[in-house]
């Protein structure tokens, strides 16, 4: 069997056996439009990593990350969430009322110190009871006096022992120290400390649930509220979080390759996601080498670690992409390494 690579077909591809095929053409240029695709979906992977090499040695470009400075707003004593007086999104200024909490157990206790003393020894209202008091005392002593006397004639008369006159002497002696101890206690100035006591109490308790109100420190923008009314939290939960109305940071992760584009006043371009170009500048070279945040890393992308730089634009920032956590591109100019070093070989 004979192969014939130039068949009269080929020659003449609009003939067949001698007749005209009309559609012959528009056939043919199918069957190339088709094999081109088919060499264009499998060398695309190819093009692309070699498109993309060569873009990466024109243009010197990085993953940037928006930050605002925010704080995080804690519960500093352990109480309920009674009111929540902001929304996320709400523009707050200094000193504003966040939010509200109480804590029932210390209004509990606040209601008991406020009810009026009953132990007081001293209180007003009882002279007749400690005048009684005094009486019985001076009667036990009067008592014990007379049966002295008396033991003293019996020893006398040899009709009691001398340790019966003992006896009765330390009880004489007894009943004057407590007539002695009744008198000097009178005779003190009242004792207020338990009321003292009370009172300090009643004012501290009063300092911490005033304490559980939530204030502003700075003026911001509400970003996220974490809690609802009525529900119980700790001391250190977090309750809120505000963004500060400061600077906005930049945070440019530049390949390690391009080490030398970070320095300081570094001039680049920054691309907003709406395609505005933005003049901005490196402020400092973060000393660490971080992984790019999964939100910025690009297809096929390595996970290797980047220098991390810290930005901001020239300038003041576009109010309607103040956006926290903001994915953007940073575009830096490129230097001809080769182009250096011949002027200064020169």
């Amino acid at each position: 069997m004979k192969i014939r690579f130039s068949s009269p077909k080929e020659q003449q591809p609009t003939q067949d056996q001698g007749l005209k095929v009309l559609y012959a053409p528009g056939k043919r240029l199918a069957f190339k439009l088709r094999w081109y695709l088919i060499l264009l979906a499998v060398t695309s992977p190819l093009l692309f990593l070699v498109g993309r090499e060569f873009f990466g040695l024109w243009l010197i470009e990085a993953p940037v990350q928006l930050h605002l400075p925010s704080s995080e707003l804690r519960a500093r004593e352990a109480g309920q969430v009674e009111r929540v007086l902001v929304r996320p999104g709400e523009r707050v200024e200094a000193g504003q009322l966040l939010l509200r909490m109480d804590n029932p157990e210390w209004r509990g206790r606040l209601a008991l110190l406020a009810q009026p003393s009953t132990l007081s020894p001293s209180s007003a209202g009882q002279p007749a009871m400690r005048e009684q008091e005094r009486q019985a005392l001076q009667r036990l002593l009067d008592s014990a006096e007379s049966r002295l006397g008396r033991l003293r004639g019996l020893l006398a008369a040899g009709a009691a022992t001398r340790g019966e006159l003992q006896r009765a002497e330390d009880e004489r002696d007894r009943r004057l120290r407590e007539l002695l101890e009744f008198d000097r206690r009178e005779s003190l100035p009242a004792d207020d400390t338990l009321e003292r006591q009370r009172r300090l109490e009643s004012d501290w308790l009063q300092a911490r649930l005033q304490g559980l109100e939530l204030k502003a420190g700075e003026a911001g923008v509400i970003s996220e509220v974490l809690v609802g009314e009525g529900e119980n939290v700790g001391p250190g939960t977090l309750l809120m979080r505000l963004q500060r109305l400061g600077d906005a940071e930049l945070w440019v992760y530049l390949d390690p390759r391009h080490a030398a584009y970070a320095t300081p006043g570094q001039p680049f371009r920054l691309r907003l996601p709406d395609g505005t170009w933005l003049p901005a500048e490196v402020v400092r070279l973060v000393e660490d080498a971080v992984p790019v945040p999964v939100e910025l890393r690009e297809a096929f992308g390595e996970s290797n670690r980047n220098l991390r730089l810290l930005a901001r634009v020239k300038g003041e920032w576009p109010a309607f992409w103040r956006v926290d956590r903001l994915g953007l591109k940073a575009r830096f100019p490129h230097r001809w390494s080769w182009f250096d070093r011949w002027f200064a070989e020169e």
